[in-house]
C-alpha cells in the first residue's frame, strides 16, 4: 500500500526530523525508540535530507512562492504477505521499491529514502523533488502538477507491483491484493463522493426540465386542436410558427432524454465504483484492526522478553546480529529447515557474521554447530536439485 503527499519547501525541515529520527522526543506515540536501531537509511552518502533538497533546488528552476509543492513523498508500507518474512527479504523489498521510485522519478531528484522499523508497520519514506524539462525555456523546473499526473497516480500501484514481481523471487501475492484503493488518500475518496452527489443533483435537474417541456408540449397540442365547428383556432402563419416551435421543442426533449440516459449510466457506474470503494475501505479497516491487535501482542511479548533478559540474565540489549543469528538457530533447533538455497546461504552468512562478532552473547560452540548444520543443509539442497534435473534412471 502506497500513499503520496505533496509538500511545500517550508515543510521539509520537519519532515527531515521525522524521517531521519533527529530527536528522541517524538509526538508520534507509535514510535518505539528501542527499535530505532533497526531503521535503514538507503541514501547513506554522508549528507542529509535538507542538504540534498537545497542542492537539487539550486540546480533547477523553482518559483519563489510559499505554496509551491517543491517536495513529494511516497510512503510504501510492507505488504502483509511478507510481514513475517526474514529481515533480509523485507530489506530487499524496500531496496527494490526505492530502485523503482528512482527509475520513475529520477535518482538525481531523490533526497531521502528511509525505512522505519520502529513504528506499527515497517514502511519506506521516499522523498524527491518533482522535476520536469521545460521545452519552451530549455531548462529543468519544479512542477508537481506535471510529474504527478492523474495517469501517474492511476498506474503507480500496478507498475510497482509488476516491477517487484520481476526482481523479487519471494514476492508473489503483490501489494495490490485486492485491497489497494484507486485513490491517493481519504481526501480523494471524499472528492469522488462529492462528484457522485453532484451527478445526482444534475440528473434531478434534467428530469425536472423534461417534465416542464412535456407540460408545454401538452398545452401546445391542445391549442392546435379544432373547435366545435371543425375550424382551426389559429391562423395559417401562426400555425406554421407553432409547428416550428413544436418541432424544436420535440428535438430538445429527445436530446434531454438522451442526456438523461447517459447520466443514468454514469450514475450507475459511479454507484458501483463507490460501493467497491466502501467495501475495500471496510476490509482495510478490519485488516488494520487485526494488525494493531497483533502488534500489541507482539509488543507485550517483546517487553516480557526484554524484562527477562535484563532482570534475570543481566542483558541490557542485544545487537541486531545476535537477534538474526538466534532466529536461525531456533529454526535449526526445531528442524524448521528451508528448501531454498538462497535462504540457506543467507542463514550461513548470518551465523558466520555473528561468530566473527567479539561482542556476541551466543556461545561460540553453539554458533559453530549451527554453521556446520547449515553447510550440511546447503549440500543436501544442492544434491536434491542435481537429482531433480538428472531425472529417473533408465
Amino acid at each position: 500500500m502506497a500513499h503520496l503527499k505533496k509538500n511545500t519547501r517550508g515543510a521539509v525541515p520537519g519532515l527531515a526530523v521525522h524521517f531521519e529520527r533527529k530527536t528522541d522526543h517524538h509526538t508520534n506515540k507509535d514510535i518505539d525508540v528501542s527499535k530505532s536501531y533497526l531503521n535503514q537509511v538507503l541514501m547513506a552518502d554522508g549528507s542529509d535530507m535538507v542538504s540534498r533538497f537545497n542542492a537539487r533546488l539550486n540546480d533547477v528552476y523553482c518559483m519563489k512562492r510559499d505554496d509551491v509543492k517543491a517536495l513529494a513523498t511516497w510512503i510504501v508500507t510492507l505488504p502483509e504477505e511478507i510481514a513475517e518474512a526474514p529481515y533480509e527479504q523485507q530489506s530487499a523489498f524496500f531496496e527494490a521499491t526505492m530502485n523503482f521510485l528512482n527509475e520513475r522519478y529520477g535518482q538525481e531528484n531523490a533526497v531521502a529514502a528511509v525505512v522505519h522499523y520502529d513504528e506499527t508497520t515497517p514502511h519506506l519514506h521516499y522523498a524527491f523533488v518533482p522535476v520536469v524539462f521545460d521545452d519552451k525555456k530549455s531548462r529543468y523546473k519544479v512542477s508537481a502538477k506535471e510529474v504527478l499526473t492523474r495517469h501517474d497516480l492511476q498506474t503507480f500501484h500496478e507498475d510497482l507491483d509488476q516491477d517487484l514481481k520481476k526482481v523479487l523471487p519471494f514476492y508473489e501475492q503483490g501489494i495490490l491484493n485486492n485491497k489497494t484503493l484507486p485513490f491517493e488518500n481519504v481526501a480523494e475518496i471524499k472528492k469522488y463522493n462529492d462528484q457522485f452527489n453532484a451527478l445526482k443533483t444534475e440528473l434531478a435537474d434534467v428530469e425536472e426540465n423534461i417534465r416542464a417541456k412535456q407540460a408545454v408540449l401538452q398545452i401546445t397540442e391542445q391549442a392546435l386542436s379544432k373547435n366545435l365547428f371543425g375550424k382551426t383556432v389559429l391562423k395559417p402563419d401562426d400555425l406554421d410558427r407553432f409547428k416550428n416551435v413544436l418541432a424544436t421543442m420535440k428535438k430538445a426533449t429527445l436530446q434531454s432524454q438522451h442526456e438523461t440516459e447517459e447520466l443514468k449510466q454514469t450514475l450507475g457506474q459511479v454507484k458501483a465504483q463507490l460501493a467497491d470503494v466502501q467495501a475495500d475501505y471496510q476490509n482495510l479497516k478490519e485488516t488494520h484492526q487485526v494488525l494493531q491487535q497483533r502488534q500489541r501482542e507482539q509488543q507485550q511479548l517483546d517487553y516480557a522478553m526484554r524484562d527477562m533478559l535484563k532482570n534475570d540474565y543481566g542483558v541490557d540489549k542485544l545487537s541486531h546480529t545476535d537477534v538474526e543469528a538466534r532466529y536461525v538457530l531456533y529454526k535449526l533447533d526445531n528442524e524448521e529447515l528451508t528448501q531454498n538455497k538462497k535462504v540457506a546461504q543467507s542463514w550461513l552468512k548470518t551465523l558466520t557474521t555473528a561468530r566473527a562478532d567479539p561482542d556476541t552473547k551466543i556461545a561460540p560452540t553453539r554458533l559453530d554447530r549451527g554453521i556446520e548444520q547449515v553447510k550440511a543443509l546447503i549440500n543436501r539442497i544442492i544434491e536434491l536439485t542435481r537429482d531433480l534435473f538428472k531425472g529417473p534412471s533408465l
